[in-house]
């Protein structure tokens, strides 16, 4: 891939992705120079092998600029805690349905406060 033009304002999370992004680039382009040294030193297999490795634990690095969003389980289901304080906050701590059957948007007025 020939090298973009520079990008504008980008966070700490979307420059981590980049980098992330042309390491593996990097891993996945061939090497030639690299490969033949290692089938003159008899290790190839080995040398793809850890290529591999390499490149399934870059690809599952967790981006270090996320951040992390904490949860409460409520009878309505995982909510975030920003929302869990907003004013719907008790209808997510307190609803529930009487069954399956009203959990459907045309019956939305049968819902109990319990």
């Amino acid at each position: 891939m020939k090298d973009q033009s520079p990008v504008g304002e980008e966070t700490q999370l979307e420059k981590w992705d980049r980098a992330r992004t042309l390491m593996l680039e990097s891993l996945y382009k061939a090497d030639n120079h690299l490969r033949s040294c290692s089938h003159n030193q008899g290790c190839y297999d080995d040398l793809m092998k850890i290529r591999e490795q390499v490149i399934e634990l870059v690809r599952d690095m967790p981006n270090p600029h996320i951040i992390e969003v904490s949860t409460t389980m409520t009878p309505s289901g995982e909510i975030s805690n920003t929302l869990l304080s907003g004013a719907l906050g008790q209808y997510f701590m307190n609803a529930s349905y009487k069954n399956e059957a009203t959990d459907n948007p045309e019956n939305a007025g049968e819902w109990t406060d319990g």
